[in-house]
């Protein structure tokens, strides 16, 4: 257990070094909207599906979209002041929250764990009848995909790894980076096992070298679920005091866009938007297209606005258990007065 400690502390200050020295500067008298998108990534579509639908301008808005890598690289230059809303999972903002840092969520992007597990077709895993600890421990020994070390799917592996009695040492962790950079690793089969988020399940089904072990959200641990935030929508304490008409229009067209794109009314239009905005380089268009309906279909259960103090509860559980916050966080200090919130059944 101290040596899984040590390896999450040592990920996490990778990922929080950066915000140390930065200054707030938001502009209360700017015009334009500075949103944050990961290029290439499905999480961000709600902001191009309020974008290209009209629904920032619909309430008021004028949005420039601005790519980022990571979620440390977005929240280190929102703090710094040329970003004002980001998109991060809540281990990254309880941490800097906890070092001082004045970071509140607006909404949730997705209310429910979308993490999942894939396991290559050339590597032999039984399911266990869906006993999760039982299935991580055939991890050991096996090449383990991530999109980076030091990120949240990292650090969701290093606990699963807890879990099941195994340490960090157990099985090599490999940093895959990008879908598309994803997607050449397991060509040259470098991988055994991903731990990963759209589009790279569905791509790996598609080309038929890889297949769903679990979701996260169904069949891993009650300290993963996270009902109720997963991966949200952030900002300043100052953007909030400065620019607070801002923030709520953003609110209400961000909740609008995630209506539409949860109803299945909306689906061809739907792929449209995601073959422009998360295609998935490599493949031929017969086969994005076949990636991106299946992410579609699958994607639009985690879809969600609402953040639930038990949600929080959760993530504090996490935070300490790792040590990645010193004392629990109350929900105002981390949710914005006005956001969208839930108790029991989250939208």
């Amino acid at each position: 257990m101290q040596k899984l400690q040590r390896s999450l502390r040592l990920a996490f200050m990778a990922a929080t070094l950066a915000l140390g020295g930065c200054t707030q500067n938001s502009d209360p008298n700017g015009t334009a909207l500075r949103v944050q998108i990961f290029t290439g990534a499905y999480s961000s579509i709600p902001v191009h599906v309020a974008d290209e639908r009209g629904l920032f301008a619909k309430h008021g808005l004028t949005v420039e979209k601005l790519p980022a890598n990571s979620s440390p690289a977005a929240i280190a230059a929102m703090v710094g002041g040329s970003m004002d809303i980001v998109e991060s999972a809540a281990d990254l903002v309880m941490a800097n929250v906890d070092k001082g840092t004045d970071l509140k969520y607006l909404l949730s992007n997705e209310s429910t764990n979308y993490v999942t597990v894939v396991v290559g077709d050339h590597v032999s895993i039984a399911d266990e009848q869906r006993d999760y600890p039982a299935v991580v421990r055939q991890f050991a020994g096996k090449r383990v995909g991530v999109n980076a070390i030091g990120s949240t799917l990292h650090l969701t592996g290093l606990l699963m790894l807890e879990d099941a009695g195994l340490d960090a040492d157990d099985v090599e962790f490999v940093a895959t980076g990008t879908a598309a950079t994803t997607m050449a690793a397991w060509r040259a089969g470098g991988v055994d096992v991903q731990i990963t988020f759209a589009p790279v399940p569905e791509l790996l089904e598609t080309l038929g070298v890889a297949h769903t072990l679990m979701l996260l959200a169904d069949d891993g641990p009650a300290s993963l679920q996270f009902r109720g935030l997963y991966g949200g929508w952030v900002t300043t304490g100052d953007f909030i005091a400065n620019r607070k008409p801002q923030a709520d229009a953003f609110i209400a067209a961000m909740m609008e866009a995630i209506d539409w794109i949860r109803d299945p009314a909306n689906a061809e239009a739907m792929l449209e938007i995601a073959t422009r905005y998360a295609p998935v380089s490599g493949l031929s268009a017969a086969e994005n297209r076949a990636v991106m309906q299946r992410m579609i279909e699958q994607y639009r259960r985690h879809w969600g606005y609402q953040i639930s103090p038990q949600a929080i509860e959760l993530w504090n559980q996490y935070a300490l258990r790792f040590e990645l916050a010193t004392a629990p966080i109350a929900f105002d200090d981390i949710v914005y007065s006005g956001a969208p919130t839930c108790t029991e059944s989250c939208r």
